[in-house]
């Protein structure tokens, strides 16, 4: 199967998960800065040092440059969520479906022709895989990954600066924040990517 048929075929089948974009660039294309370990850590994602998928456990925005350079292409999709859910405990399963979007979608790439693919995701794995553990086994030493075929590593993690990325492909993006009036901005979103290389 040539290239163009197999980028068409899985731009086909993201467009039956439901999701609200998709689109594939360049991996020279995607924006990788290293403040976003500082985000991560400061003013502090909850998630932060909670799994192997999150700062500091991960190996960060100057890898990730370098490992970009190896791969031919990247799918990056998006999900539309409605600010109400984004503001609530209920953006967790929103988390959880980008994982799963994002393993989902690598798995897919991987039986087409692409053989090597990684699915990154927005959000911690360890919020909404784990939540109900003291622990990432991974981190204490006491066992593999508990949801090795969802869980996948935080965009934020590698440095990449979803902001500039959504300007590249003409997504409009709200920041959402705390004190956002969710009857004011209705809509944020929330994405991963997968890299595909041969």
């Amino acid at each position: 199967m040539e290239k163009r048929e197999r980028t068409e075929k899985i731009l086909a089948h993201a467009a039956t998960l439901g999701i609200s974009g998709v689109s594939i660039i360049e991996p020279g294309q995607v924006p990788v800065d290293n403040k976003f370990i500082e985000f991560c850590k400061s003013p502090g994602c909850p998630g932060y040092g909670s799994s192997m998928s999150c700062p500091p456990h991960v190996k960060g925005p100057d890898w990730f440059r370098e490992y970009l350079k190896t791969f031919g292409q990247v799918l990056v999709f998006k999900f539309d969520v409605p600010t109400r859910i984004l503001l609530s405990e209920e953006r967790h399963e929103v988390t959880r479906v980008i994982h799963e979007t994002a393993s989902g979608l690598e798995l897919f790439a991987l039986a087409n022709g692409y053989g090597r693919a990684k699915g990154f995701a927005g959000g911690s794995c360890k919020l909404v895989f784990c939540n109900e553990y003291l622990g990432c086994r991974v981190l204490t030493g006491t066992g593999g990954c508990r949801n090795p075929d969802k869980a996948r590593q935080s965009m934020s993690g590698m440095g990449v600066d979803f902001l500039e990325l959504t300007k590249l492909l003409g997504w409009k993006m709200e920041i959402i924040t705390q004190t956002t009036d969710a009857e004011e901005v209705k809509t944020g979103m929330m994405a991963g990517m997968v890299l595909m290389g041969d």
